[in-house]
């Protein structure tokens, strides 16, 4: 498929055809690979054409890079405030066998995150986003997004996304044209998913000025790729076409799931028994059923607090974040501005990070292949003391910094 040049048109009238730039091949720039790809599309997701694959998946947040999975890792997770999933696959393409690897890859990525938990997930995002200098969780990361994002029903999306395989799998490259229609039937063969698949062209065009152009296009897009529900009930197996009408997969039960929140209640249910605050003013919530214990900062701050208690990596940890706007930015600063006094108040080594997005104090450690049960008393112990003292510490001078600045 040849796609016509742009014009660009000066505020004099000059026009100018813009001259393509491939990416790759003998004439290809050197000044762009997979990796300055892959950043571009995690910086900037509306660029890319989503609406013209799936208007549902339109507004994407950007999670993590190279998130970590058992067949390798994936270049960008991105999710929606409705918790569906989308993944981006970044290549250039440089031979025919290289294409059909990259399409089985991201099929490959999309098996493996239907087996994951939420918790799972929750855990292989901050390991990711901690590489990046910010370990935030999967729905701090939305939720600095879209503040008044409900976590239960985020939690729950994300789990049912995860176990139906509903997901948006993106390929984003050069030259996939070329053999759209063989990778169009590749994907059909493997339609076992109730997912939507795009292949985006990234085409770059030269300004007069020596600056890029870059448009992103979905290509064949007057192609429908069928999308296949595999419904599994007892020894029955119902598959339809999720174009069709009504084609849509019921609740199916997952004793693993299950099993897995039961755990996490009871053991933040132990926890807030056996380890209540100095503070008595400070709002405690149920308990959660998954890593996650959060707790609520002084109103207006911005600023939530979580210990969790991640048992897949067997990690524990407790951190303060606050997302990036005015009122959060000065309690941060002045808490920064403390630091000294803090990291002594706190007993502990305190990571200290600030990004474009979010910012905030942690502490993490790790115990073992699994936290839960082989060392829950000794996490459960832990976590109550870092608690404690940051409900201790921080919480007075959010209150003072709200007064100072007449917030409260």
């Amino acid at each position: 498929m040849n796609h016509p040049r742009p014009i660009l048109i000066s505020g004099t009238g000059s026009a100018v055809l813009l001259e393509s730039v491939p990416l790759t091949g003998a004439s290809g720039t050197s000044d762009y690979d997979e990796k300055w790809l892959q950043n571009l599309l995690y910086r900037h997701p509306q660029s890319l054409p989503i609406r013209e694959i799936n208007p549902s998946f339109a507004a994407l947040i950007p999670i993590c890079r190279e998130l970590q999975t058992g067949v390798g890792p994936l270049d960008v997770l991105y999710a929606t405030p409705e918790g569906r999933l989308a993944v981006l696959e970044s290549k250039l393409w440089r031979n025919p066998e290289a294409r059909r690897k990259v399409v089985g890859q991201i099929f490959d990525y999309a098996k493996e995150l239907s087996h994951w938990t939420y918790e799972t997930l929750d855990a292989k995002v901050r390991d990711a986003r901690r590489r990046e200098g910010a370990a935030q969780s999967l729905f701090d990361v939305v939720r600095s997004k879209h503040s008044e994002l409900d976590e239960a029903r985020f939690y729950d999306s994300v789990s049912r996304s995860l176990r139906r395989g509903d997901m948006l799998l993106l390929i984003a490259g050069d030259g996939i044209h070329e053999n759209v229609g063989a990778i169009t039937n590749f994907i059909e063969s493997h339609g076992t998913f109730h997912f939507a698949f795009g292949l985006i062209e990234m085409a770059i065009y030269r300004m007069p000025d020596g600056s890029h152009l870059v448009q992103p296009r979905v290509l064949a897009h007057s192609e429908v790729i069928r999308r296949i529900v595999v419904d599994v009930r007892g020894d029955k197996i119902d598959e339809a076409d999720a174009e069709s009408e009504g084609a849509e997969l019921s609740s199916i039960p997952r004793p693993d799931l299950e099993e897995q929140r039961k755990k996490f209640f009871e053991f933040w249910q132990e926890w807030l028994e056996k380890y209540p605050l100095d503070d008595k003013s400070q709002p405690i919530k149920k308990p959660t059923t998954w890593t996650n214990q959060f707790f609520d900062m002084p109103k207006g701050s911005g600023g939530r607090m979580s210990a969790v208690a991640a048992d897949q990596s067997g990690t524990a940890g407790v951190y303060l974040g606050f997302p990036r706007q005015p009122i959060s930015d000065q309690i941060y600063e002045a808490l920064a501005a403390d630091k000294v006094a803090i990291n002594d108040e706190i007993g502990h080594a305190i990571e200290w990070k600030r990004d474009d997005e979010w910012q905030g104090v942690s502490i993490w450690r790790k115990f073992g292949d699994r936290l839960l049960p082989q060392h829950r008393a000794e996490a459960q112990n832990w976590l109550g003391d870092v608690v404690n003292r940051f409900v201790n510490t921080f919480r007075p001078r959010i209150e003072a910094s709200l007064r100072e600045s007449g917030q409260s």
